[in-house]
């Protein structure tokens, strides 16, 4: 498509959407194009714009007289109706303006029954102007802050950090410290839009007001609650000239255990008291211990004799301040660095497994042993091992210079046939590397294949955490493009 016929297909659209209006009874004013949207508690007058970036982004709607709508969440600070939520973004399907008409009609019919069953989403900020103060805004469990003062004091990365504290009498007059008070809105119906929406809810407070007027307070953390979820919102405030207050929005995020763990997925509160043992922490095991944290197994044993070389990086989890740390201790700091709450349930052993009762006692300690070391005859003894104690392991391995990967559970479930033996092919085209203290040529292995191996293996290892396997046997795939394609167990 050329430049030509990209502006002609979007000006078709936009005279396709603009004639369907004019049949809907809409004209054309300075604003965009008025017209009636009817609905069971009567016809509301609206103005429709179509924004440059058209059909790209939706259609705004705006009514006539703003206040003949109730305010409610599912209108914008400019009294915008929210039509589009960011997950409803499939098809474009707006470009056809009687199924936008559709649209907006059902928005008034759950507007006349108070959105009944409404999705509550926190987004209180959005109903505020952005402050000038660019800084991120860090709080924790604001639950011991309720109706304090508090102090938010600079820190890395453009942060700033909440502690108790009120502002002294005297304070320094270069301190970079902002003073503030954190209060509770309680449920929220309405989303208030000033201070003195917010005032009027938080009812007798004259001396949070007053603080304010002599600038003792210049941030406001207020909590809020929509059904069963509750939210935060942090506020610049300052006296107005005329006596009022003005109120911003700053950047704010939580920085607690709940905020961290939200991402990990439906199964990590399962996974929070597993016991997992990774044995072999190089590439693709350093990888399956992050992705083990990240999916929220809170309790890991770290298990390798080697240490992390320059050579190692490329494909490695850890960086270079980790090179002439034993492996296993280099992971675990690096797991910890991202998560200080972790440092508690990572242990590290700084020995290869070698004896029968050693891999017994991993067996009966852990929920799950996983064989990352890609050896021989450590796989042999886990296996026989499992089989003795009457568990399984999980052993994962990348083949044929990683355009394969293997992921085995030994001994199966449930019976099931083991899987057939892996084909190893030699890239006799890829030139050989070597280095120093090595027996066998560099492997040529991608980090990308390294990842993906890794990816695959926790969720084989989060199956059979939660008793829910992928497979009985495992999964062996083949990394190669197209026509190759793939081959799953």
């Amino acid at each position: 498509m050329t430049s030509a016929d990209f502006d002609e297909y979007v000006a078709h659209l936009r005279q396709h959407f603009e004639e369907c209006l004019i049949r809907a009874g809409f004209r054309e004013v300075e604003a965009g194009w008025e017209g009636p949207v009817p609905h069971s508690a009567g016809t509301t007058r609206v103005v429709i714009d179509l924004p440059p970036r058209f059909p790209f982004r939706a259609p705004r709607v705006v009514p006539v007289d703003h206040d003949a709508v109730p305010w409610s969440w599912h209108r914008d600070l400019d009294g915008a109706l929210c039509l589009v939520a960011e997950d409803d973004h499939d098809g474009l399907w707006w470009t056809e303006a009687p199924a936008f008409l559709e649209h907006v009609t059902a928005w008034f019919e759950h507007a006349d029954t108070s959105w009944t069953d409404d999705r509550p989403d926190l987004d209180l900020d959005r109903y505020f102007h952005q402050s000038a103060d660019r800084r991120l805004y860090l709080y924790d469990d604001l639950g011991q802050y309720l109706n304090h003062s508090v102090r938010f004091s600079p820190s890395s990365n453009n942060t700033m950090r909440i502690r108790h504290g009120t502002r002294p009498k005297k304070a320094f007059e270069h301190s970079k410290d902002r003073f503030g008070y954190v209060a509770d809105l309680g449920e929220v119906d309405v989303p208030p839009r000033t201070w003195a929406d917010i005032s009027a809810r938080l009812g007798s407070n004259a001396d949070l007001d007053r603080r304010i007027r002599q600038q003792s307070v210049a941030v406001v953390v207020l909590i809020y609650r929509r059904g069963a979820h509750e939210g935060a919102i942090v506020l610049d405030v300052a006296p107005a000239k005329d006596g009022g207050t003005v109120v911003t929005r700053l950047r704010s995020g939580a920085d607690t255990v709940a905020a961290r763990s939200a991402r990990a997925g439906v199964l990590a509160p399962e996974l929070r008291d597993s016991r997992v043992a990774v044995i072999g922490v190089g590439a693709l095991g350093s990888f399956i211990a992050d992705m083990l944290v990240r999916s929220g197994v809170r309790h890991l044993t770290l298990i390798d004799d080697d240490v992390v070389m320059p050579g190692n990086l490329v494909r490695h989890l850890v960086g270079p301040d980790a090179v002439g740390l034993p492996k296993a201790e280099a992971v675990k700091r690096h797991l910890v660095r991202h998560n200080e709450a972790l440092a508690a349930g990572l242990d590290t052993i700084n020995s290869a497994l070698t004896s029968g009762a050693d891999a017994v006692e991993y067996l009966r300690n852990h929920d799950l042993v996983v064989n990352a070391t890609a050896d021989f005859a450590t796989t042999a003894l886990l296996h026989v091992s499992a089989r003795t104690v009457g568990t399984r392991i999980l052993s994962a391995a990348l083949q044929n210079d990683g355009r394969t990967y293997r992921i085995d559970v030994l001994p199966p479930l449930d019976d099931a046939a083991p899987l057939p033996p892996s084909t190893t092919r030699a890239d006799t085209k890829a030139p050989q590397l070597f280095e120093a203290g090595c027996g066998s040529p560099i492997s040529p292995t991608p980090p990308h294949a390294v990842i993906e191996a890794a990816a695959a293996t926790v969720r084989h290892a989060i199956g059979l955490l939660v008793d829910r396997p992928l497979h009985p046997a495992g999964e062996t795939r083949h990394l190669y493009s197209a026509p190759r394609g793939s081959h799953h167990q």
